[in-house]
């Protein structure tokens, strides 16, 4: 990954990946759009290889902290980067949710460790988050879950079921909202878990 210098203007940025831009990302050609469909496993996997791409370029997770694998940069060398990347193919589906809900979910509120390991793993390109939010049983009204987490030593057991979980068969992660105490008001006891989809108690239909 390249380091961006700290005093380098916004000019200079947008110019350098200008230059990466067109010597390492694909161009878009309008008669024959990349597939980027939510439900094809290939997408997936060409998103995570352009991801990658990104990283080693020094272009990825420009407004993340540098403690996390971004360049800690202001929000003017995202706006310049993403006008310079319009003519070529870009990971566009990881964008939502593991970057814009996930990734922000987990510098706001993560613990340390989760934000070093899992932050960085997206930005290289390693790993796919999904939110495991709504249910079945009452749809977005995340005040009335009734997933279930409760502790069973140092682990938590948790049970329920999710739906609407775009794209979880390509996630690695999922943030995923449970009841943790049923003595309070409903809108309050809910934790956030991030799980790992791969787990064996987890069956995604």
């Amino acid at each position: 990954m390249t380091a961006v210098q700290a005093t380098e203007s916004v000019d200079a940025f947008r110019g350098r990946a200008r230059e990466w831009l067109a010597a390492n990302m694909p161009r878009l050609d309008p008669d024959r759009p990349p597939n980027a469909a939510r439900d094809d496993e290939d997408a997936w996997q060409r998103a995570r290889e352009l991801q990658k791409r990104l990283y080693e370029g020094g272009f990825a997770g420009i407004c993340f902290p540098r403690e996390y694998g971004g360049l800690g940069l202001d929000v003017v060398y995202q706006q310049a980067f993403t006008a310079e990347s319009i003519p070529y193919e870009m990971p566009v589906i990881l964008n939502v949710p593991t970057f814009t809900i996930c990734c922000a979910s987990l510098l706001d509120t993560g613990t340390e460790a989760q934000k070093t390991q899992h932050i960085a793993a997206a930005l290289r390109g390693d790993e796919v988050l999904v939110q495991l939010l709504s249910e079945p049983s009452g749809g977005s009204d995340l005040a009335g879950l009734i997933t279930r987490a409760e502790r069973d030593g140092d682990d938590w057991i948790v049970n329920g079921a999710k739906t609407w979980s775009t794209s979880a068969f390509a996630a690695d992660y999922g943030l995923c909202l449970a009841r943790t105490d049923w003595n309070v008001p409903k809108h309050e006891g809910l934790t956030m878990f991030l799980v790992p989809i791969a787990h064996p108690g987890i069956t995604l239909r």
